[in-house]
């Protein structure tokens, strides 16, 4: 069983990292996920049961580039684990070489 708030860093591509941080508010699990990458921070983006999900967002660090394609919340009940899942697309720090991905980037119990 997860103890809130619960944390959970992942990579995703080109250097850039996601934090996830799950707590819980007005009795709901609420997930902050924040992306970060040696260039600077990017942004975060909050979901819940209420906004499960987040589509074409993009931020900018520098000349970098991440564009989310579609993050998804699931919060964890009963047996089923919660996760977070990501997919899109980012640049490398000089703003080329998009590469694409697609991951959970968090989950708990």
């Amino acid at each position: 069983m997860a103890t809130y708030p619960y944390s959970q860093n992942a990579m995703l591509v080109n250097s850039i990292t996601s934090t996830t941080v799950v707590s819980i508010i007005s009795g709901m699990q609420v997930s902050v996920t924040t992306f970060t990458s040696p260039a600077g921070n990017f942004g975060s983006i909050t979901l819940s049961p209420v906004q499960p999900t987040a589509s074409n967002v993009e931020f900018k660090a520098g000349l970098q580039t991440l564009q989310i394609d579609i993050i998804s919340f699931r919060a964890q009940f009963g047996f089923d684990s919660g996760q977070v899942t990501c997919s899109g697309n980012a640049t490398d720090q000089d703003g080329k070489n998009g590469t694409a991905f697609s991951r959970q980037i968090a989950s708990w119990s």
